[in-house]
């Protein structure tokens, strides 16, 4: 009788505890993307594109020679552009590594208003058109 309260009152907190987890949402399917960036009129010659779909953790690409591909989120995305500089280092790195520095401007990357919508069959042919001022 003494072990009968509590395992009711264990019961109890399952039975309403159980059903208040909320759902995670299922993540939107993958699509190959692939496309181009140019700088300045030219292909870039190295940097990355970010694909930022909402509520998913980003996609991130290397660019190299102006070209890049890989497998985003279908739906619409926005997108970042980063390239970088070595920096000096940061006076706090004990191992005085250079810290890499954006090189273009922030409308293209942490004030972007670039994006793409990636259908389920994919998309092959985006471009992105990006200058250094």
């Amino acid at each position: 009788m003494r072990l009968l309260a509590p395992l009711v009152c264990v019961g109890i907190i399952i039975a309403f505890t159980g059903g208040c987890t909320p759902s995670v949402p299922k993540p939107p399917p993958l699509a190959k993307v692939q496309g181009k960036v140019n700088l300045d009129g030219a292909p870039m010659k190295s940097g990355e594109i970010e694909f930022d779909a909402p509520a998913q953790p980003p996609k991130v690409f290397k660019v190299e020679d102006g070209v890049f591909s890989g497998e985003a989120f279908t739906t619409k995305n926005t997108v970042r552009i980063h390239m970088y500089k070595e920096g000096p280092p940061a006076s706090t790195d004990p191992d005085k590594k250079p810290m890499r520095m954006e090189v273009l401007p922030a409308k293209y990357n942490a004030q972007t208003t670039l994006s793409a919508d990636v259908p389920a069959a994919g998309a092959s042919d985006l471009k992105f058109d990006v200058t250094s001022n």
